[in-house]
């Protein structure tokens, strides 16, 4: 009940804002007897960044709605908050870039600009190799240069997690700080009319028109955008931090492990377990197990594709001498 309660409270509220900072009647009258009032709102004129903001503004609220109904016990939709995060994200990138003027900043200052990005390319390289060599060896307990398929996986994995991790971490605080100090909240025409010496006499004068509440209000929105990317993009970083060991072991047993039970005579593995060869002889044997594998070092006695072949006719038959067929 409460969260009814506050999402009347909330809409009231909206209502109010609007009508109060809209400096215009929020409803006028019409001529036709059915509709006596409409909405004092024309959309004829918009640009891009217009419709942009609007779809910033409207997956905003729907996602804090959401958010409230999920406090008040209510399960929102997963499917529709994603889409809504999507269109979010976009919306706020595209004009972000167009009044920070992105592209043209970058083009100014390309040539140190790809220095810097390769530098950290390198670095993050580095590191995400240590991470990988790591890993195998402390599942393995063998050479990692024993597994160079599954090095190559792993490290790109890593490399992919490393830059996503300071995209969603230092790319929102950057656009927010450019945000506000590159045009977004820059002084507009009323602030630089009262620094100027000459006209300062009559700043005061000065009413803002339709056009100025319009940069404001979308100005507002991209700051609105950005800062609901970044919140959502660093909740979805857990998620990945919980995902990614999955995902290691996951990629390693895909990556280096492409025997099965049957190729060493192994009968006595459970459903799912992977072998991989090693240079000596032997064979690394990962069971599955609850979030990941168990790895062990075995002998293997590696059978031709004849004893494979024989050895799956005679398993055939003794499971139908058995009536254990399926």
């Amino acid at each position: 009940m409460w969260g009814y309660v506050a999402l009347y409270v909330l809409f009231a509220a909206g209502v109010y804002c609007v009508d109060r900072f809209t400096h215009r009647s929020l409803f006028v009258r019409t001529q036709n007897r059915h509709f006596r009032w409409k909405l004092n709102f024309s959309v004829r004129d918009w640009r891009l960044d217009e419709y942009l903001a609007a779809i910033i503004l409207t997956c905003a609220v729907i996602l804090q709605l959401m958010l409230m109904l999920y406090w008040a016990g209510n399960s929102p939709d997963k499917t529709l908050a994603r889409w809504l995060f999507a269109l979010l994200s976009l919306g706020s990138i595209v004009p972000v870039v167009r009044l920070l003027r992105l592209v043209e900043r970058y083009a100014r200052h390309k040539g140190w600009l790809t220095v810097l990005a390769a530098l950290l390319t390198v670095a993050a390289g580095l590191v995400a190799s240590a991470e990988t060599d790591a890993f195998i060896l402390a599942q393995t307990r063998l050479e990692p240069g024993q597994f160079p398929g599954a090095q190559k996986t792993l490290t790109f994995i890593y490399l992919v997690y490393i830059w996503y991790l300071a995209t969603s971490l230092l790319m929102p605080l950057v656009m927010f700080i450019g945000a506000l100090v590159y045009g977004m909240t820059a002084p507009g025409f009323k602030q630089q009319v009262r620094r100027n010496r000459i006209t300062a006499i009559c700043w005061n004068l000065y009413i803002p028109g339709s056009d100025w509440h319009r940069r404001h209000w979308l100005r507002a929105s991209c700051v609105i955008g950005v800062l609901y990317t970044a919140v959502i993009l660093l909740g979805f970083s857990d998620v990945v931090n919980a995902k990614l060991r999955t995902v290691l072991h996951e990629s390693l047993v895909y990556a280096s492990f492409h025997l099965g039970p049957e190729d060493c005579a192994l009968s006595d593995q459970p459903p799912g377990t992977r072998l991989a060869l090693l240079a000596k002889g032997g064979v690394v044997v990962a069971q599955p197990m609850a979030g990941g594998y168990r790895y062990s070092e075995q002998a293997c006695s590696l059978q031709s594709a004849a004893q494979m072949e024989t050895a799956r006719h005679l398993r055939i038959r003794n499971a139908r001498a058995q009536d254990a067929y399926f």
